[in-house]
């Protein structure tokens, strides 16, 4: 009983681990002596001058009637847990001469006596045994209509060749991750989606530019943007913001400049918006070009 008691309770995988549980043995013999000596009564340390009364006194309560009741419950407490630890030490010296004359076999092994495990025929009948919930079914359903995303996105292909130093792709591409990243923790929304709107909210519509007339006095002439112009301004913008912020990692301040664009506290609004003065300041100049 002992044997397939602990050939089942074990946690081990491997033979190495199930010899390694016969060390008990002393743990077992140790525990059962500290049990037999903690149900024994203590006595008295004798000391090595005693006063004549002392002495009689000690061989008076030596001598009562209780004493010798006494010291038979310790014989008893003391043989019991001695045969159970026999027992004990009995069944771990089977088990380990069982693992070293044959190989493990954990089917056999950790099964009882007369069954069998089959481990791959147990993970199968948990897999069949799984049913979804009607929220993880819901969750799929609406998965499968979600259409993937593209393998190529051209913003965020812009954005990493203008991160870019040096030739380093890979690196830039890390760091813009890891600034989306934040994003993503910040808003709890697509940081890619939030990152489009980053940039058309901060990305100016126009430019002001100083053309010659022939005359002494030179036009500053407004001057629209494409797509790819405003968002190379925009991005200029987010990284001259992130240099100011207080973190050691440029992931970070990156991210951390991306949030304040979409909340609406980004340094390069003030920008955005001075250049559109400008450019409205000088509306009447567009003639000229």
């Amino acid at each position: 009983m002992l044997k397939n008691f602990l050939l089942v309770n074990s946690p081990t995988s491997s033979t190495a681990e199930l010899r390694g549980m016969f060390g008990l043995r002393r743990w077992i013999a140790g525990s059962a002596w500290r049990a037999a000596g903690a149900a024994r009564p203590a006595m008295p340390r004798a000391t090595p001058a005693l006063r004549p009364a002392a002495v009689a006194q000690r061989r008076a309560q030596t001598t009562a009637a209780g004493g010798n009741a006494a010291r038979a419950a310790d014989t008893a407490a003391v043989d019991e847990a001695d045969k159970q630890a026999d027992e004990w030490l009995a069944a771990l010296d089977e088990l380990e001469a069982e693992f070293s004359a044959t190989e493990y076999q954990p089917e056999v092994s950790l099964a009882g006596e007369g069954q069998k495990l089959d481990l791959l025929e147990e993970a199968a009948r948990a897999r069949r045994a799984f049913q979804p919930t009607a929220e993880q079914q819901a969750e799929w359903e609406r998965l499968q209509q979600v259409p993937l995303p593209p393998r190529r996105d051209e913003v965020i292909e812009h954005v990493t060749n203008m991160l870019m130093r040096h030739g380093k792709k890979e690196k830039a591409r890390k760091q813009l991750a890891r600034a989306l990243y934040v994003v993503f923790c910040a808003t709890r929304q697509d940081p890619v989606v939030q990152l489009r709107r980053a940039l058309d909210e901060l990305a100016p519509l126009m430019v002001v530019k100083t053309f010659k007339t022939g005359v002494a006095k030179a036009a500053v002439i407004p001057v629209p943007l494409n797509q790819r112009q405003r968002q190379r301004l925009a991005w200029r913008w987010i990284v001259e913001g992130s240099e100011k912020r207080s973190s050691s990692d440029f992931a970070v301040r990156l991210g951390e400049e991306l949030v304040a664009v979409l909340s609406g506290r980004g340094s390069g609004l003030s920008k955005r918006d001075a250049m559109h003065k400008t450019a409205i300041a000088h509306r009447a100049y567009i003639k000229l070009k």
